[in-house]
């Protein structure tokens, strides 16, 4: 089995015996997604039996073996490939109860000896359903439980736009296209009933997903009117391309009408060879805030909750929320009664509704009551602690004085907040109170309560604006204080540092989702055009086939790709980054290939490559190739950037086209910086070309000034090409995250800036018949170039090929029409 680069660099990570921290920090997803310890939250809930046998069927380079390694008292695993099975066992080389295997599962013998038999890799068709049960209920014991994954087809994620697990495309699914490939709950259900080898079966549901869940709900304990408290839906830079709704804005209504298991995202299938019961009906889990505050919180059908650490490290925090408890008891202050054990805290589960929930009824019924319901808590903030004097406010602001700040409770329980408490004929119940701020203000206490209300509960502001409450309670003037003080204490506890990959695709705004509507119906419109005879719409031909009969147009496209393969070889040997940019990643992205009327290449590369890459220009690049660039083709003006081209036997460069090459460049954030970054590249810029082709003027710009004139005059035109060179990369140093090609010679001032976060790594793309590397945030690039229609095709009179253009002594104006 042939691995992928992606696969390559994990090995090569898992060998070099990286720190974790260094592994996922702004890593790669796929890398992220191997090493994530959100991964493990599919199963660190599950009962697993003690001294049990567990066989691991791994996807990838067994994300979970070291989890189920501690569960079990023997775990074989079976890898992919022996690639992988050597990555795992490097991985996992402290555990010292793992068996890693790489043959066929038909080709391996095991005796009956499983208690568990985990599959990974997501079940997708009826067919590979059955002959997963024919394959490997073999291995189970009889009361042995065999646990594998299912996509749902009709997942909320997908009838949001989000993109499948098979990589198709939008709505693909839920259509029917493709429905072979696909299981929906009733069939899944349909196929466990009919089943010869399952005889008892369960259905668990993983929020947001299996991949990362964050909650695991049952049949037996759905949500009762929101996930929005306890899951953080994420989309990937491939999801979200399609997203026309976000599952935050549906979800709500799914679950009050009843049907949230149809819309699961994925199902954790739990079946065995006889009939049994499963006590877990509920979990929920934190596996993002790290070892030390990690847990897992199981209801049990039985009656009780576990409040469960996931790591030993985790038992002096499990101390702190039962110390904490008995501490707020002893104040009067009515919590959940506990028993703590070694790796848990055991409560009885309450029947009463929690408190988020008893207020999300109240705004729809009675403002009145929900006023008393916020004095309530109030009320039970401040007798929760011994008051003390301002003097000792820990809270540190020029703003916060004696007067704003008010009570000061000498140890503030920050988790007094709706979502840890229940509510039952005006008394709340509190519980899990972890975080303690000593000698804060209540009302920090209270704001963290209102302000998590309002995102709780969808609609809240418009029945009752959270402007009232912030008046009542005199928050006004420490609202603000008090949001940046909330802010780094949950980047602080979310590890947003070392969670940063995840939390990066949970950020998809409203605005994003208008554009991909805008979007759409841009590509609906230009479908169709009205004649003016008789007003009836008729759908707008594209007819591509006249480029491909272009004798011309096709001999250099040819050209030019051998061109491109050559460049990759030359950087991918010297480790250098470079993406499609403009034109060229149009094309990848909207023809997966050049674009039919273009004939030439764009390419994109750090200011540190570039760099390099003129370097080593003279050692690397050898004819038939030349590397032409400002200080050594002084027949020509490029504007800062450089081109590769062909060279015949004579030395002259062909006609064939070019590859032009860009570096990418650092874009102050100060207004007052970008203008003199402008103004001193159009200087150079001037000089240059007017030095080149001996022509007063610059394009649209005014006339050469008495600074350009003196450039002249002085300085050769390779001192003037350095000197523009440092001037484009001279911001390389700051923490900007605004990033231009700077090198293109515009006739106006415009120079479209993308975000750097855009070109944080790049994805391999098609293109025509070799893989392109483009940047992650290609999208938004391509909207800033083209507009949120650039999937459209522009007219066939807009559409003119490069090499059937007029010869222009300044060939850049600006963007093209492609």
């Amino acid at each position: 089995m042939t691995i992928s680069k992606s696969d390559e660099k994990i090995l090569s990570i898992i060998e070099k015996g990286a720190k974790f921290n260094e592994i996922i920090t702004d890593a790669e997803w796929d890398i992220f997604y191997e090493f994530a310890p959100m991964r493990e939250g599919l199963l660190n809930w599950y009962p697993f039996s003690e001294n049990s046998m567990i066989l691991y069927v791994c996807e990838g380079f067994g994300a979970l073996a070291g989890l189920l390694s501690r569960y079990g008292v023997r775990v074989t695993v079976l890898a992919e490939s022996t690639e992988k099975a050597l990555g795992i066992k490097k991985r996992y080389e402290q555990c010292k109860n793992l068996d890693i295997y790489t043959e066929p599962l038909a080709a391996t013998v095991f005796e009956k000896s499983f208690d568990y038999i985990f599959v990974e890799k997501p079940v997708l068709s009826s067919d590979g359903l059955q002959k997963l049960f024919k394959s490997i209920m073999g291995y189970l014991k009889e009361d042995g439980r065999l646990l594998f994954l299912c996509a749902n087809r009709f997942g909320m994620k997908y009838w949001c736009g989000g993109m499948d697990e098979n990589d198709l495309m939008p709505f693909d699914g839920i259509r029917g296209k493709g429905s072979e490939l696909r299981l929906t709950r009733q069939k899944l259900i349909s196929i466990l009933e009919q089943s010869e080898y399952v005889k008892g079966w369960k259905l668990y549901y993983p929020m947001p997903d299996y991949r990362f869940p964050q909650a695991v709900y049952t049949d037996e304990y759905l949500p009762k009117t929101s996930v929005r408290d306890r899951v953080i839906p994420y989309y990937t830079q491939e999801q979200r391309k399609g997203l026309i709704c976000l599952e935050d804005e549906i979800s709500d209504e799914i679950i009050s009408n009843k049907i949230f298991p149809v819309f699961a995202n994925s199902f954790l299938v739990e079946c065995g060879c006889q009939p049994f019961t499963s006590d877990v009906i509920y979990a929920a889990l934190s596996t993002d805030r790290g070892k030390e505050h990690g847990f897992t919180t199981i209801v049990f059908s039985k009656g009780h909750v576990w409040k469960k650490i996931i790591s030993k490290e985790g038992r002096k925090s499990l101390k702190i929320i039962y110390d904490n408890q008995i501490a707020l008891k002893n104040r009067g202050i009515t919590c959940v009664p506990q028993i703590l054990e070694k790796n848990y805290i055991e409560m009885p589960y309450i029947k009463s509704k929690v408190f988020a929930d008893y207020l999300k009824e109240l705004f729809l019924t009675d403002r009145y009551e929900v006023e008393k319901a916020f004095d309530i808590l109030y009320f039970n903030i401040l007798a929760s602690s011994k008051t003390v004097d301002f003097s000792r406010c820990m809270i540190k602001h020029e703003r916060l004085n004696e007067e704003n700040a008010g009570v000061i409770l000498e140890r503030a329980y920050i988790d007094m907040i709706p979502y840890n408490c229940f509510y039952n004929n005006g008394i709340l119940m509190f519980y899990d109170q972890e975080f303690i701020k000593e000698n804060y203000p209540a009302k920090f206490v209270l704001f963290r309560a209102i302000r998590y209300t309002y995102i709780y509960i969808k609609g809240a502001e418009s029945i009752i604006p959270i402007q009232f409450f912030k008046e009542k309670y005199a928050l006004d003037d420490v609202w603000d204080i008090f949001e940046g003080i909330e802010a780094d204490f949950v980047e602080d506890n979310r590890n947003y540092d070392l969670m940063s990959s995840f939390y990066s695709c949970t950020n998809v705004s409203a605005e994003e989702i208008d554009k991909n509507i805008q979007r759409l119906m841009h590509r609906c419109e230009s479908a169709l055009e009205i004649p003016k005879a008789d007003g009836k719409l008729k759908r707008r031909e594209n007819n591509l086939d006249i480029y491909k009969k272009d004798i011309e147009l096709n001999r250099i496209k040819q050209s030019q790709l051998e061109m491109l393969k050559s460049f990759i070889d030359i950087c991918e040997k010297n480790g250098l980054a470079y993406c499609a940019i403009y034109g060229t990643l149009l094309g990848a992205v909207r023809h997966k290939g050049f674009v039919p009327w273009d004939d030439d290449v764009d390419l994109a590369m750090p200011r540190e490559d570039y760099d390099k890459l003129l370097e080593m220009a003279p050692k690397f690049i050898k004819q038939p190739f030349y590397l032409l660039t400002p200080e050594n083709d002084t027949e020509n003006f490029y504007g800062g950037y450089s081109k590769l081209i062909r060279v015949n036997s004579s030395g002259a460069g062909e006609v064939n086209g070019s590859l032009d090459i860009f570096p990418l460049d650092t874009v102050p954030e100060e207004e007052r910086d970008r203008k003199k970054q402008r103004k001193w590249i159009e200087i150079y810029q001037c000089a240059l070309w007017q030095k080149t082709y001996r022509k007063r003027g610059c394009g649209n710009k005014p006339a050469d000034n008495k600074l350009t004139v003196w450039l002249l005059r002085k300085l050769p035109q390779k001192i003037l090409s350095k000197k523009l060179n440092r001037v484009l990369s001279s911001y390389r140093d700051r923490g900007s995250d605004r990033v231009a090609i700077l090198a293109r010679f515009y006739r106006n001032d415009f120079r479209t800036q993308y975000s750097r976060s855009d070109f944080r790594f790049l994805i391999n793309y098609k293109f025509e018949d070799i893989l392109l590397p483009i940047p992650n945030g290609y999208e938004n690039c391509l909207i800033q170039d083209y507009g949120i229609d650039y999937m459209i095709y522009p007219k066939e009179k807009d559409r003119i090929p490069h090499h059937i253009k007029k010869n222009e002594s300044l060939e850049e104006n600006g963007n093209e029409t492609i």
